[in-house]
């Protein structure tokens, strides 16, 4: 390759990346603290730092991520304080006066942590509850429950709002049921597809011996008798 060539393909290929700006993406995990990340294609090749406001409020990112020794990301805390307001991101690169702006609704970004402690009991004659704890405000989720037993192959999937338990009906206490549960933000406090990831699973029934099962998702066992009281 020539110098000329050279030159041509440098000036050209500077051209498009400098095309190429950064798309921000958020999350809000758990009402805590949120993560910001600005991605390019390839690795980063401009050091951008981020200013963000709300209302009255302007501040600069003070925890930020690397990459390749380049700003990709920034940690903010305290983020309930800025539900629905416009929340305005602004990534700036000095060298360049280059400058990109994102509003968001930071309320629709939240993804809860998983639920967490299911315990399952018996209520009555082949009927149980599962019950399980959140860290986030309950009237604030909804909750998925996926459950099957052994001799199953798909899931069962209910859905509920604002409780901390699930009545399942009409089990066979000769068969071994598993239980998953997850969250995210109901339409009262945000709107978001954001799920949380499945809880660890709950276990009831009877395994290939004639002894019944009962675990809960910190690993915590307990027999009980062959038959429901």
């Amino acid at each position: 390759m020539n110098v000329h060539c050279f030159i041509t393909f440098y000036f050209l290929a500077t051209l498009v990346r400098s095309e190429v700006k950064p798309e921000i993406n958020c999350i809000v995990y758990n009402d805590e603290y949120m993560i910001c990340n600005w991605t390019t294609t390839g690795k980063p090749y401009r050091n951008y730092s981020l200013n963000y406001s709300y209302g009255k409020i302007k501040k600069e990112c003070k925890n930020y991520s690397t990459e390749s020794g380049y700003n990709s990301g920034c940690r903010i805390e305290n983020v309930t304080e800025m539900y629905f307001k416009d929340f305005f991101i602004l990534l700036i690169d000095a060298n360049t006066s280059t400058e990109i702006k994102n509003k968001f609704k930071l309320q629709n970004l939240v993804k809860p942590n998983p639920p967490f402690n299911l315990v399952v009991t018996n209520t009555s004659n082949n009927q149980l509850k599962l019950t399980w704890n959140v860290t986030m405000q309950r009237h604030c989720l909804q909750f998925d429950i996926k459950y099957k037993s052994n001799k199953q192959t798909n899931w069962m999937i209910a859905s509920i709002q604002d409780k901390l338990f699930f009545d399942v009906p009409s089990v066979d206490p000769k068969k071994l049921y598993t239980f998953y549960v997850r969250s995210k933000k109901n339409i009262y406090c945000g709107t978001t597809d954001l799920w949380s990831e499945w809880s660890l699973p709950a276990y009831w029934g009877q395994n290939d011996s004639a002894t019944r099962l009962s675990w809960n998702d910190k690993g915590n066992s307990r027999r009980l008798q062959a038959q429901l009281q």
